[in-house]
């Protein structure tokens, strides 16, 4: 019950502080336009209701394939057509998509991200993050398959270039080349 009390007060003051942020921002001449970069109060509620919004039951799982050196493997080339458009093939979100969205498309090797734990990653895989281009792949995504993608992501701040050159791939601006590129199989998503 304390926890929630303490939880329900913190989420109060955050709506609070991303309304007074909004209006704020409304008035001036940038308004909320994604061309503007947002001030540090504005980052630092979207950065708390990101961390807020995270499940504490979540956040404490582990990858179940984080003792599998090869499992990023696995989803290279789901990653390189699913996530590359805004992440980059590299994962730092240098993208014609990922440079004009805001919130920015974030840093996957940034220590922000990797400092995460596997079950928060996971979490955002899932179930997306509002108020971001972040969507919820819940759907379309085995538990297994968002698994491995966590280990992708753990895998991005050693990347090389002949990691990214394995089966498929894309073109050498970040962007998936076709939704299956030459010499890729199609694959399934869940139904």
């Amino acid at each position: 019950m304390r926890r929630f009390l303490r939880d329900a007060v913190i989420t109060t003051f955050l709506l609070g502080a991303v309304a007074a942020a909004f209006l704020f921002a409304a008035v001036h001449d940038g308004g909320l336009a994604a061309t503007e970069e947002p001030g540090r109060l504005e980052r630092a509620v979207a950065g708390s209701l990101v961390r807020l919004s995270i499940p504490a039951e979540a956040d404490r799982q582990q990858n179940p394939f984080s003792g599998d050196s090869n499992a990023w493997r696995q989803v290279r080339d789901h990653y390189l057509d699913h996530c590359a458009v805004c992440h980059g093939r590299d994962g730092r979100g240098s993208t014609e998509v990922g440079k004009n969205m805001y919130p920015k498309v974030p840093d996957l090797a940034s220590a922000d991200v990797q400092g995460r734990s596997d079950g928060a990653l996971f979490y955002i895989i899932q179930n997306g993050v509002r108020w971001t281009g972040m969507p919820a792949w819940k759907e379309a995504h085995s538990a297994e398959e968002t698994w491995k993608l966590v280990a992708w992501v753990r895998k991005i701040p050693t990347l090389t270039e002949a990691d990214l050159e394995g089966e498929g791939g894309t073109g050498r601006s970040g962007e998936p080349a076709s939704a299956h590129p030459p010499g890729t199989r199609p694959h399934r998503h869940r139904d």
